[in-house]
């Protein structure tokens, strides 16, 4: 018999590996791509044209230029920037581990497997493209029209490779035989008696800096060209209605589950009729590809806006759903009292 003392140093050396080895995916290997490319195009810069080609039409003919330093530099933020979200989808919800009989992979490397793939990939998929569209413009040379679609299916398909060779690399979820949470146990409801609850939650506040940095880039089109304020216009509005979905409002009542945004828009909504448990679960975000409307690689769907808690539901005929809000627990534990209710006359434990 185990010691249980024994066990938790374990698991806890465990949990100190994986965020080791998670480091390095992410963190690490990412950042040696981008450090490797950036000296190379440090070297070449005394070879580049004084306007490098950076933006191509649908025919591969260069439709925007700028200067060497400035694309240099432009690779550097993007890549740091696409490196830093995958890092900060894996890492920001480490704490939140599954417990045992939710029946999920409580390892964090194969919770953050599909997510933490793409951190060797896309650097990979940014640092070929830059070099290759790059290198074709050394000396004066000219780049041809089949460079541009030539560097990008070369960058997808190394790419790709990448994150095939680090999906296989890390392990992968070990699901228990009860493929779903145990269901959370329902409330103790009196006949007749009515109860609701509701709960509100947020993207974190990174999430809302990036909407302000958007939003403030959109406007800027609209200072400098005034003629297509129209345009424009209307992709500031459309930016603003989806950041109404980086808060929403999740309620449980008569009706089942229901998730509004801040404005009041339905995203989704579970009858009561539908339901055939609902379990309170710990979320992280990684494990649906990031924050957002998401699915997993188990089928679920996600709405996904920070790590932690969540309200996960087994539907009837749909996918499971789950959705990150605080006090995922009492809303579990009434959604399966109405729900029992509904379908059978008495609570459901």
């Amino acid at each position: 018999m185990t010691h249980p003392a024994a066990e938790a140093s374990t698991e806890l050396a465990e949990r100190r590996r994986d965020r080791r080895v998670l480091s390095v995916v992410v963190i690490w290997i990412p950042l040696a791509i981008i450090v490797v490319t950036t000296v190379i195009l440090l070297l070449w810069i005394p070879r580049m044209p004084e306007q490098v080609a950076i933006h191509f039409d649908a025919s591969g003919q260069a439709d925007g230029w700028t200067t060497p330093g400035r694309a240099v530099l432009a690779f550097v933020v993007i890549s740091i920037a696409v490196t830093g979200a995958i890092a900060i989808a894996c890492f920001g919800g480490a704490r939140a581990m599954m417990r045992p009989a939710d029946g999920r992979p409580s390892r964090l490397l194969a919770r953050v497997r599909p997510t933490a793939s793409f951190g060797p990939a896309v650097a990979t998929l940014l640092a070929v493209t830059m070099l290759a569209l790059t290198g074709t413009q050394l000396d004066g040379a000219v780049p041809p029209a089949w460079a541009t679609p030539v560097a990008v299916i070369g960058g997808i398909l190394l790419a790709g490779l990448v994150g095939w060779i680090t999906w296989r690399a890390l392990p992968a979820p070990e699901l228990t035989a009860a493929d779903a949470p145990a269901a959370t146990p329902a409330l103790d409801l009196a006949p007749g008696e009515v109860a609701v609850w509701t709960a509100t939650t947020s993207a974190p506040w990174p999430v809302f800096a990036l909407l302000g940095f958007v939003l403030a880039a959109v406007l800027v089109p609209l200072v400098l060209a005034p003629e297509t304020w129209w345009l424009w216009a209307a992709v500031f509005v459309l930016l603003l209605v989806l950041a109404t979905t980086a808060w929403i409002r999740v309620t449980v009542d008569r009706h089942g589950l229901t998730v509004r945004t801040v404005l009041g828009l339905r995203l989704s909504q579970v009858p009561l009729a539908e339901v055939v448990s609902a379990a309170d679960v710990d979320v992280l975000p990684a494990e649906f590809g990031g924050w957002g409307f998401r699915f997993d690689v188990r089928g679920r769907r996600g709405i996904i806006l920070r790590s932690g808690p969540g309200l996960e539901v087994e539907r009837a005929d749909a996918p499971p759903l789950v959705v990150t809000v605080g006090d995922a627990r009492t809303g579990a534990a009434l959604l399966n009292a109405l729900a029992g209710t509904e379908r059978h006359g008495e609570p459901r434990s």
